[in-house]
């Protein structure tokens, strides 16, 4: 009986041995393609048939499971994805956790995706999860005031943080910035201040140690690229998400309404107000990243479009982000040799 129980023992090792490959091949396969992936450990039965199932998967904690990966598969329209999406932030307990702290929790395990839907969709989730678990905060008139607030974070641990941005947020410009939206009530002054003094001390950002193949990615395209290069591709990024961030902050009532024609020039402001900051980084990427003259005048023409928008409506900080954008170009705010731009 001995003999048998060592020939279980070696039975059992094999087996294990055999599912931890299985699974590694899945993961390998969840990190190139998720949906294949998922489908292959489904059917060697490592994840069960539901989107909880799946879920929990994602929220092993597996550090071989690449972070940009899971921000793009919960971002996704489809229904398998948004509802794992929604069991996966369900998950999370964000009772008695200041909007911050839920925060650092949320984007601990996945990646921010790139595309504006997949982010609105995310953040829409975590703030009516956060909400939903803080029903007597008392502080946001609706989960669209956290939705905005959240953004706002975001932005501001991207300006905070980033050796890019040479001038940084002011604590009185982020109040300012987060004007009119709980309801078109304003958030008690102290209250942002408290933020703004937490996220310059400690940015948000994803728990180290996992893997994430943006950041590897962007490491290893960095070593070949000369200064120039490595500031558009941050451009970019930033484009990506902090100005998405901005706009889908500014566009925060996802009312469906239909079209009117427009035939007053007031109707321009809210337009403007909507879009400068997208039009700001278009112009700005095509001035820093393009040697063609016809491009550079459309991208001048457009600043000076916006400057001509920003004055007639006395919109002061959007005028000054042009302005400023343009004295950059010149070169005339570069205290050190040209080469640097």
């Amino acid at each position: 009986s001995n003999d048998l129980g060592v020939k279980d023992n070696i039975e059992q090792i094999q087996n294990l041995k055999q599912q931890k490959e299985i699974l590694e091949h899945g993961i390998e396969l969840f990190n190139k393609k998720p949906k294949k992936g998922i489908e292959f450990l489904q059917k060697q039965g490592l994840i069960g048939p539901d989107p909880r199932d799946i879920a929990d998967f994602l929220h092993k904690d597996d550090e071989r499971l690449d972070r940009t990966v899971i921000g793009d598969f919960l971002g996704d329209p489809e229904d398998l994805n948004k509802n794992t999406m929604y069991l996966y932030v369900d998950m999370l307990e964000f009772k008695d956790k200041d909007l911050i702290q839920a925060l650092r929790l949320f984007l601990e395990g996945f990646r921010l995706p790139g595309e504006s839907q997949k982010i609105d969709r995310l953040m829409e989730k975590f703030a009516s999860r956060y909400c939903t678990c803080n029903p007597s905060l008392g502080i946001f008139a609706s989960a669209d005031t956290a939705y905005v607030l959240a953004f706002s974070v975001i932005m501001l641990t991207t300006d905070l943080h980033s050796p890019q941005v040479k001038n940084k947020m002011t604590k009185e410009q982020y109040i300012k910035m987060n004007r009119g939206i709980n309801d078109s009530e304003d958030l008690p002054a102290e209250y942002l201040s408290a933020i703004y003094d937490e996220i310059s001390q400690s940015e948000i950002k994803m728990k180290s140690g996992g893997k994430d193949s943006k950041t590897q990615q962007q490491g290893k395209d960095a070593k070949m690229l000369d200064s120039r290069k490595k500031q558009l591709l941050w451009n970019m990024e930033l484009e990506s998400i902090s100005q998405t961030a901005k706009v889908l902050m500014e566009s925060a009532s996802h009312v469906k309404l239909s079209f009117t024609t427009a035939t007053d020039h007031e109707h321009v402001k809210p337009m403007f107000k909507l879009a400068w900051t997208p039009l700001l980084a278009a112009f700005s990427v095509g001035l820093q990243d393009c040697d063609e003259t016809e491009i550079s005048i459309l991208c001048l023409e457009g600043i000076r479009c916006a400057i001509r928008i920003a004055c007639i409506f006395h919109l002061e900080l959007e005028r000054n982000a042009f302005v400023q954008a343009l004295a950059r170009f010149t070169l005339l705010t570069a205290n050190s040799s040209v080469t640097e731009m």
